[in-house]
């Protein structure tokens, strides 16, 4: 299962980079002081539903599979 989750990583990560770039630079078009604010600040605000549902992905993969497993009261 790790290695699945790794290799979507892979995958993810500059997606992720990718998007917050380019939404940086379609909002500094538009407003020039978003040029001054840092890229991770802009994604945060603008993108980070997206990286909450991707995180949220891995979280029910890794419940599901039984690595995070709950403790049965006795």
């Amino acid at each position: 299962m790790t290695p699945w989750l790794l290799l979507l990583a892979v995958f993810i990560i500059p997606l992720l980079v990718y998007l917050g770039i380019t939404v940086k630079s379609f909002l500094s078009g538009h407003f020039p002081v978003v040029e001054k604010v840092p890229t991770m600040i802009v994604f945060m605000a603008f993108c980070y539903p997206v990286y909450a549902l991707y995180e949220a992905y891995n979280a029910v993969i890794i419940f599901n599979k039984g690595n995070l497993q709950l403790k049965k009261p006795n």
